[in-house]
């Protein structure tokens, strides 16, 4: 799979296909079976990196093919390839949660914050009777939320302990230094009187210290213009 992401995406992708990639023809969070440079591709119009783009899925024999064709037609627009840091720098500016480090197999969509995606009333899906107890019977003894660190020289990597007057009262997943906002963000599963927007903790950064406090949403794009463009 390839991602293409950024402002430029669809001035890229277009060169490479009579699909038609407007918003009226392919609308965010949708996906077609199309022809890129004449590859099959299974596009989805998603983007982990908080601006406009598509994942490009292929059969394995031709994402070189793939990659080169839509690198050729990049060039005139500054295209760029980007790492794994990058992507975890824009995701954290963009509030994205991440597979494996704020979702896993022992938390709820109840704990996570994941609700919106939950509907009691359709279908089946491994784990339902477990959010539902959670939802209904038990209720939450963590909640994941967002946060802006006072950080220096060090940003959250995920693992260190959320404090209140010498108490722990969660741990972090994940965080990142978002480049664009210049601010240092992270993820924390927290006792749920922690959990709402402008409550603040401190998080033991290298041994040392630093407040945190609880944002109410992501400090790039929260209305998700960029990603509708």
């Amino acid at each position: 799979m390839l991602v293409l992401s950024g402002p430029r995406s669809r001035d890229v992708l277009s060169g490479l296909t009579d699909s038609d990639l407007t918003n009226a023809g392919f609308r965010w969070l949708t996906c077609q079976q199309i022809d890129v440079a004449g590859v099959p591709v299974r596009a989805l119009r998603v983007s982990y990196v908080g601006e406009l783009g598509w994942e490009l899925h292929c059969p394995m024999a031709r994402l070189l093919e793939l990659y080169d064709a839509v690198w050729a037609a990049g060039g005139a627009h500054g295209i760029a390839n980007f790492g794994v840091y990058a992507v975890n720098s824009l995701r954290m500016e963009k509030a994205y949660k991440g597979w494996g480090a704020e979702m896993t197999n022992e938390i709820t969509l109840v704990e996570a914050d994941m609700e919106r995606f939950f509907a009691e009333g359709k279908g089946d899906f491994t784990g339902r009777d477990a959010t539902l107890e959670v939802r209904r019977e038990k209720g939450v003894t963590t909640r994941l939320v967002y946060v802006e660190v006072e950080a220096g020289d060090s940003d959250v990597h995920g693992g260190e302990p959320a404090v209140v007057d010498g108490r722990a009262v969660g741990v972090t997943t994940s965080g990142a230094y978002g480049h664009y906002t210049g601010k240092s963000l992270g993820f924390v599963y927290v006792e749920p009187e922690y959990a709402n927007p402008g409550s603040q903790f401190d998080i033991d950064l290298l041994g040392e210290p630093h407040r945190a406090t609880v944002l109410a949403e992501p400090v790039w794009d929260p209305d998700n213009e960029r990603l509708r463009a």
